[in-house]
């Protein structure tokens, strides 16, 4: 069993923004996310077994989407869950297909979807009690390109993210 998501996989360029926003709250007592891990997830699976894995490869091999940007322009902080993430004003049409397209074959290889309305972010840092938000929007605009089916490791290092397979878009 591997502990599975799709996600959008940002360039080393992108991941560097992502980053430096990041790093303005690196005073703050928040355990910011280590750069390499930076991502939109699209749909989270948790623990998947070698078949269903393979199935929902096959199946992603038949997605069809098309590039969009996204522009990432909200440093917001989710008190609850302590996460402190970038998002954006608005969601691309594309990425919404792209979304519901990954859910329908999630569903029908019998596995559990987020029900929840989709909001796309990037978590920057977790473990966040408390925060002063900046007054100024960012902008960082992200051409996407692909997306990315990915696992997630436990490590003695923290979490570690692994790239199983990536699908270009048309």
């Amino acid at each position: 069993m591997a502990r599975l998501f799709f996600a959008l996989w940002p360039d080393n360029k992108t991941q560097s923004s992502f980053y430096h926003i990041a790093r303005q709250f690196k005073d703050e007592k928040i355990r910011l996310v280590k750069k390499s891990n930076l991502h939109i997830t699209l749909e989270f699976l948790g623990e998947v077994s070698e078949y269903d894995q393979q199935q929902l490869i096959d199946q992603a091999n038949l997605i069809k989407a098309e590039p969009f940007e996204i522009k990432l322009s909200n440093v917001c902080w989710w008190r609850k869950p302590g996460v402190l993430w970038i998002g954006p004003e608005h969601i691309p049409q594309s990425l919404t297909n792209l979304v519901e397209s990954i859910k329908q074959i999630v569903e029908q290889q019998g596995l559990e979807t987020d029900k929840r309305s989709y909001k796309p972010h990037v978590t920057i840092a977790r473990k966040v009690k408390q925060i002063q938000l900046p007054e100024q929007s960012i902008d960082i605009r992200w051409q996407v390109n692909s997306f990315a089916l990915i696992e997630s490791k436990s490590t003695d290092m923290g979490v570690a993210y692994q790239l199983i397979q990536q699908w270009a878009f048309n």
